[in-house]
């Protein structure tokens, strides 16, 4: 194959690549959208949370990419729609946030529309494609992760049920990475 073919070959597969990726986005909006009048950073914060309760706002702030006062903004919607409850802590600065039983219950439904949408494109597949999909996702994500506040970031709208940290490729590829 020549150098040109070569090029023109990986640029289509990263063409490809992002278009399956920004189908999934709208496809994930459109039908978390249809749960709830919520946007994509209340939807991570409800998952973080469900993964890492007692998760302080600074913390979540990081990890949704919001800066300290839209986090704080983000936590009042949260907690005025009864999803979540701000915890004393042991510093007055740092209250630990958890979800409320509402917020259990929207998690669960966050997450089930999230697997319709991600399941679709799986249907078309194989087992056996399915299986080799998943290796090279695994191979693809544990070459990305550079440090696991990183990590907690790409996975904010995770299910950890199906990809539990002590498994997650972008974690354990952080760990390896890590000196």
């Amino acid at each position: 194959m020549r150098k040109s073919d070569h090029r023109d070959a990986n640029l289509r597969t990263a063409n490809l690549l992002g278009a399956l990726s920004l189908v999934m986005m709208d496809g994930m909006k459109a039908e978390l959208g249809a749960l709830t009048e919520i946007g994509e950073s209340d939807w991570a914060a409800l998952i973080v949370l469900e993964h890492m309760p007692e998760t302080t706002v600074d913390h979540l702030a990081r990890i949704v990419r919001l800066s300290q006062p839209g986090a704080v903004r983000l936590v009042d919607r949260l907690e005025a729609a009864g999803w979540v409850e701000r915890r004393q802590g042991s510093d007055r600065r740092a209250r630990p946030l958890v979800l409320t039983g509402a917020g259990h219950r929207m998690v669960r439904a966050l997450l089930l529309g999230r697997e319709r949408t991600l399941r679709q494109p799986l249907d078309v597949l194989d087992d056996g494609e399915r299986e080799t999909l998943a290796r090279l996702l695994e191979k693809m994500l544990a070459g990305l992760g550079k440090t696991e506040a990183e990590a907690d970031t790409a996975c904010r709208l995770c299910d950890e049920s199906a990809c539990p940290e002590e498994t997650c490729p972008l974690t354990q590829g952080c760990r390896a990475a890590a000196p």
